[in-house]
């Protein structure tokens, strides 16, 4: 059987093929049918209800188009149309729907396809609305279901510098919910319909109503026809509060204030005194308005004014006031009392303005009140006043025979005392205060001033009042001197005596000098110089010095014991005797009293030797000390525990270098070694003599020096060296001669000659003195040829020699006795190589070098190839005997260039030249670079030798045709994009080169895409979590699920699943609770994944055991509960409402403190237990919510006041409480039997009560208590008498 293949025919043609028999030339013809080109450029565009396709016809002959249109039901449309169309647009499709378009090309019964997936745009949804309804914290988004396919619906709240809220919802949601929102806040929802990758969206906006003011109160001005509202700001955003005045129903006031505001006041509005108002305040928040908040109070007749202790003596108090001004009265009422006791009444009239109490106690403290009386309404003011405490009598101040105390004592007065008041005066100066209690009748004044006159002054004290004072003086005892220091001051007649000052006040001081027991000295030194000094004393010698502090007829002493300086040697001197190991010290003896003499000598302040010498001698020696080392030798005068030092220096004399040896010298230098020399060497001093004179000047080298290199001398020449050792001034010398050795002949070459088989030997005189030269030349170890030349002759020629053959040549120079040599080699010239060829063979990449053997000595041959642009491709060596060589390897496509020469020694002889060409070469080495979900990028190597360029094909795997380009010939990698995912093709690569051509290829696929809109969710269980995902474009085979116990990078892998194509979601079961795992989706394609991964989080355990404990008053309460027993979690949410501002403190876990709670309001908690989030990361997941309720008790009621109305009657008012409260309980009973007369409930708007049908004369204690919801304050009691 036969087979052919006929290539670049048209496409979508018929062809007719004659076929003729070689042997018996019979024909047959064959008709056959190419198939169509697709299209190129396929392009889709989509609404919500069409897709656009635009394409342009492929290469060759179309007899028609069809356009097919499916989804995942079937087909929608099976269009034909012209082969002339270019594009056609769809309509009446489903929104939000995936449909493949696939362009069938046709021509003779052949089909080729091009397809391509494309979804719709998805419906907006319409209707919507967001709604607060007439909440705070919430509010409600409601649409009408859009129409076409949805995958699901995104709801995003939002507003201005907040984290938007998301929620994902089902496609067939048509609202949604968003709680604890900012009260009075504006927002923004968007509201997404998602389909695939593509949505489409539609927007709303609403408010919050505005919160409500807090802590709303009113109180009355001081101008009493002004009253000021006050309130706290309502939680969330407003833009300002509406504040209203009432009386009644009548409406007197009605203001808009700032945001900022949070009080206002009502003035000018012509306010009634004893008037009872309503206050409003409402919150608005860009047109909303919320609820309007209460409260009340009334306008008191106004007091008196100035109210003052007029006067107040021991016995009596008057108190004095004025009217006041603008406010009606019937008259006053004036009582006086002491605690809770009633001292006098007075009831006066309306024009009395002063009420005098007398026979009152001394020191006690009254109080007046006067009560301004109007009608039902009262106001009183009061004023403190206290009668003056009595003097305490026979004060008495003593010292006792302490120099820093005094001893008070008094007898107390009759009266009331609060306490006594003692001052102690110094120089008319306080210096103590002291405060004793009544009862006191003596005390110790301590840290006092030793010496010092003192007055005490003390006053009773009642109150405020201080009574008359009783003096009394007295004064204490001095006290010693302390810290004295006598010093000799290193002098030897010298004693100076300094002590500090005694505490106190001092006369004077007197000091007494003592020799044993003989007084020597006596001196009174004043108080302002507390020092002396003695002199003209006894060197060495031991005194006693006493010093007494006089103050008064008192004094204090103090002794001590001091000695005088001895006196130094005089002129200590050390010499060394011209000795390297000696020291001997000498001195002149010391004056005054002396026990002996110490002699130490040191280096380095350390001690190397000491002695100790009778007080009779006056000199010492050291030996066994180090050569040239300086010492420094101290001589000390012992008296006592005192010394007289001084020092002198003294040096050890210099040892001298020992091996002085002459080292390696050269032509212009000459060394000199030494070993170091014994002991201390400062520095060594070398010298260089030529016929006993210096050279250049002496060399200075450091101690550590061992030898020295002296350069820049004359070659051949005798020297002397000298090396000194020094130390200090002194120095040792030692010397040794030398003699440089004569210096070499310069630029010595032996190269060819001339003529053919010469040598020529060429050099440069040396430096220094040569008497002749001694040219040799030698061939390896025989000696050919010795020739004498004279110092001027530097050129000497040699000739009749071998081609290619190394000589050897030396140069000696001849300085007397001593000799330099001087030696180079040189070799003749080869013979050139004869017949060069070079032939290829017409190989790919080898040529064949041949030739004859040259004459002469050589080595080998250098070849050199070198391509068509004279550059050297290879450059090789063959051995002597070579005559041929073969270059492999070469590139193909080539003209090279040979060249070979003889070599002998690395002298070349002269070229021959032959030239050659290889055939060209195909390219190979094509692999996958890099491979992604829509395009694939490979790499080659390049083709060995010459090439045009590359012809590039992409292949399906039906070998139609994908893509094709054309690049150069140094292009090594090329990219194809556009591509399916996932999808297996065939690339091949053509290389071209003067005609000629060769192919490689391979086949690669494209990495699947990954999957879309992967969610990992947790519902509302607590134990499982559901993977869901879309599929990604292109091709795949299968998918695997993998769940990972942890964040991002964990590699614990808790499970996994492989699912057919098919799937689109999975569920993981029996996880724990509020733990954070990673779900992967892996998209498998033959040999190739990629993956997706996502976070989710199991939902926590709610808490429980939820219970309230009550911490301080009614306003601070500690909730705890239980954390879940299963299951990871991280931290608790707490909120409650209404939102006051709370103070929460955490002191556990599983607890919180809340302070700040408003008294009588009901707060509902909600706690729920949340896992992830802060510091771990990862998503955050909440429990179910766990909910309870608390009112706390309500606060007492403020200003309560209750007076007689008449005989029989009672009347009592009171601001409202600052608290939530819905009415108040009253109890009234007769105080002395306690019977209960009155139980009564007031509604929440009452101030005032009436008590009528009393007993006259009797005393009523009425009992008000504020109630909230079954809880009561703190009972407000008052008691009145009819």
């Amino acid at each position: 059987m036969f087979q052919c293949q006929v290539v670049s025919l048209q496409p979508g043609t018929s062809h007719t093929l004659q076929i003729m028999s070689t042997t018996d030339e019979q024909r047959a013809n064959v008709t056959l049918q190419t198939s169509p080109s697709t299209v190129s450029g396929l392009q889709v565009s989509g609404t919500s209800d069409s897709l656009g396709v635009s394409w342009q016809p492929g290469p060759g002959r179309t007899e028609r188009f069809r356009l097919l249109l499916t989804d995942r039901v079937g087909v929608v449309r099976n269009l034909t149309l012209e082969s002339t169309a270019k594009d056609y647009t769809v309509t009446d499709l489903v929104p939000g729907r995936v449909y493949n378009i696939t362009m069938v090309t046709e021509a003779g019964g052949r089909q080729s396809t091009t397809s391509r997936q494309i979804q719709t745009v998805p419906y907006a949804i319409s209707n919507l609305k967001l709604e607060n309804n007439n909440t705070q914290d919430s509010l409600r988004a409601s649409w009408s279901q859009p129409q076409g396919d949805v995958d699901s619906i995104v709801v995003t709240l939002s507003s201005s510098g907040t984290i938007p809220l998301e929620k994902t919802l089902s496609s067939d949601t048509t609202k949604a919910h968003f709680h604890q929102l900012t009260p009075g806040r504006t927002y923004q929802v968007s509201v997404a319909t998602k389909s695939g990758e593509l949505s489409n969206q539609s927007t709303a906006s609403a408010n919050t109503v505005p919160g409500k003011v807090s802590q709303l109160s009113m109180e009355a001005l001081d101008d009493s026809n002004s009253l000021k509202v006050m309130w706290a700001p309502p939680g969330g955003d407003w833009d300002k509060y509406r504040v209203l005045l009432l009386n009644g129903t009548q409406t007197l006031d009605n203001r808009t204030v700032e945001k900022g505001v949070v009080e206002y006041t009502f003035s000018g509005l012509g306010l009634v005194p004893g008037r009872t108002y309503r206050a409003g305040v409402m919150v608005e928040s860009t047109g909303e308005q919320g609820t309007v908040e209460y409260c009340q109070r009334g306008i008191a007749p106004k007091p008196v004014s100035e109210l003052h202790i007029r006067h107040a003596d021991e016995t009596s108090l008057s108190a004095l006031w004025s009217h006041a001004l603008n406010s009606a009265r019937d008259g006053y009422a004036v009582e006086l009392r002491h605690g809770n006791a009633t001292v006098a009444t007075r009831d006066l009239a309306r024009d009395m303005r002063e009420c005098t109490f007398n026979v009152l106690m001394p020191g006690r403290v009254f109080t007046i009140t006067v009560t301004t009386k109007s009608g039902e309404l009262n106001n009183s003011v009061s004023v403190l006043g206290r009668t003056v405490p009595m003097e305490v009598r026979r004060v008495h101040l003593s010292n006792q025979g302490h120099v820093d105390s005094l001893q008070a004592s008094w007898e107390l007065p009759p009266g009331d005392l609060d306490f006594c008041s003692l001052q102690l005066l110094h120089n008319n100066r306080a210096v103590q205060n002291h405060t004793v209690p009544a009862n006191t009748t003596s005390l110790q004044l301590r840290d006092l001033r030793p010496g010092a006159s003192y007055r005490l002054v003390v006053s009773t004290v009642s109150g405020g009042m201080v009574s008359k004072q009783a003096v009394a003086e007295g004064r204490t005892v001095p006290a010693a001197v302390g810290e004295v220091t006598v010093s000799n001051n290193g002098r030897p007649d010298f004693l100076g005596v300094s002590w500090q000052p005694a505490v106190g006040d001092v006369d004077s001081y007197l000091v007494l000098l003592k020799d044993r027991d003989r007084t020597i000295h006596n001196l009174v030194v004043s108080k302002a110089s507390p020092e002396c000094v003695f002199n003209s004393l006894k060197s060495g010698r031991l005194y006693a010095v006493s010093i007494a502090t006089r103050s008064g007829s008192f004094q204090n002493n103090t002794v001590v014991t001091a000695r005088t300086q001895p006196s130094s040697v005089q002129n200590p001197n050390a010499i060394h005797s011209a000795r390297d190991d000696f020291l001997k010290v000498y001195w002149r003896h010391a004056s005054g009293d002396l026990d002996r003499y110490e002699v130490v000598i040191k280096y380095n302040n350390t001690v190397v030797q000491n002695q100790t010498v009778a007080r009779s001698q006056n000199d010492c020696v050291f030996s066994s000390l180090v050569p040239g080392r300086l010492y420094t030798v101290t001589v000390s005068t012992w008296s006592g525990e005192y010394q007289s030092s001084v020092s002198t220096d003294g040096r050890t004399f210099p040892s001298a270098v020992r091996s002085l040896a002459l080292g390696d010298s050269g032509t212009g230098d000459l060394v000199v070694t030494w070993s170091p020399a014994l002991g201390d060497v400062d520095h060594y001093e070398v010298q260089i003599l030529f016929n006993d004179t210096r050279v250049y000047p002496p060399v200075t080298l450091g101690n550590e020096a061992r030898d020295h290199r002296l350069a820049s001398l004359t070659p051949g020449r005798l020297y002397k060296m000298v090396v000194s050792t020094f130390s200090g001034p002194n120095q040792r010398p030692q010397f040794i001669e030398g003699r440089t050795v004569p210096s070499q002949v310069r630029n010595l070459h032996a190269r060819p000659g001339d003529q053919a088989a010469s040598l020529r030997v060429s050099w440069t005189p040396g430096d220094g003195d040569v008497d002749m030269y001694i040219v040799s030349l030698s061939q390896g170890s025989h000696l050919l040829e010795t020739r004498p030349v004279p110092k001027h002759v530097t050129e000497l020629d040699f000739q009749g020699l071998v081609p290619g053959q190394l000589y050897g040549v030396e140069v000696q120079s001849l300085s007397g006795i001593l000799v330099n040599n001087s030696t180079t080699t040189g070799r003749t010239v080869p013979s050139t190589v004869t017949a060069l060829q070079a032939d290829s063979d017409h190989t790919t990449h080898s040529l064949t070098v041949t030739w004859e053997t040259t004459v002469g000595v050589y080595e080998g041959y250098k070849i050199q190839l070198l391509d068509d642009g004279r550059d050297l491709v290879s450059n090789i060596s063959m051995p002597q005997g070579s005559t041929r060589h073969l270059f492999d390897q070469l590139t193909p496509g080539k003209w090279y260039r040979v060249r070979v020469v003889s070599v002998s020694g690395g002298i070349y002889g002269k070229e021959a030249v032959a030239e050659g060409q290889t055939r060209p070469a195909a390219v190979n080495g094509l692999t996958v670079m890099t491979a992604n979900t829509s395009g694939l990028s490979f790499i080659w190597r390049p083709s060995e030798g010459y090439v045009d360029g590359y012809d590039l094909f992409l292949y399906n795997v039906d070998e139609t045709l994908r893509g094709r380009q054309t690049v150069e010939a140094g292009t090594q990698t090329c990219s194809f994009s556009g591509l399916v995912p996932g999808t297996l093709y065939k690339m091949e690569v053509v290389s071209r080169s003067r005609g000629m051509s060769s192919d490689s290829s391979i086949l690669a696929r494209t990495v699947p895409a990954p999957v879309r809109s992967l969610h990992v969710q947790g519902g509302k269980r607590t134990d499982r979590l559901s993977i869901s995902w879309l599929p990604g474009a292109g091709e795949w085979s299968g998918y695997q699920v993998v769940l990972y116990g942890g964040l991002e990078g964990s590699t614990t892998t808790l499970a996994a699943q492989e699912l057919g194509m098919e799937q689109r979601e999975h569920l993981f079961q029996g996880l724990v609770p509020g733990r954070v795992y990673r779900a992967e989706v892996v998209t498998h394609s033959g040999e190739l994944t990629n993956a997706v991964s996502a976070k989710g989080r199991t939902d926590p355990e709610p808490p429980s055991m939820v219970s309230f404990r009550d911490i301080s008053g009614n306003s601070s309460v500690e909730l705890t509960w239980d954390g879940p027993a299963t299951g990871d979690y991280d931290t608790f949410d707490l909120q409650w409402a209404p939102r006051d501002a709370l103070s929460i403190t955490a002191p556990q876990p599983t607890s919180r403190i809340l302070d700040g709670m408003f008294p009588g309001r009901l707060y509902n908690f909600t706690i729920r237990t949340v896992s992830g989030g802060g510091a771990n990361g990862g998503p955050i997941a909440n429990s179910q919510p766990i909910q309870r309720s608390l009112r706390t008790n309500p606060s007492r009621l403020r200003n309560m006041h209750c007076f007689p109305q008449s005989s029989s009657s009672i009347s009592c008012s009171w601001t409202f409480p600052d608290s939530h409260w819905d009415s108040y309980t009253v109890e009234v009973r007769q105080q002395d039997s306690w019977e209960l007369v009155y139980a009564l409930r007031l509604a929440q708007d009452s101030t005032l009560l009436s008590l009528e049908n009393l007993q006259p004369y009797r005393r009523y204690n009425v009992a008000v208590r504020v109630a909230s919801a079954g809880l009561s304050s703190p009972a407000v009691e008052e008691n009145v008498v009819t």
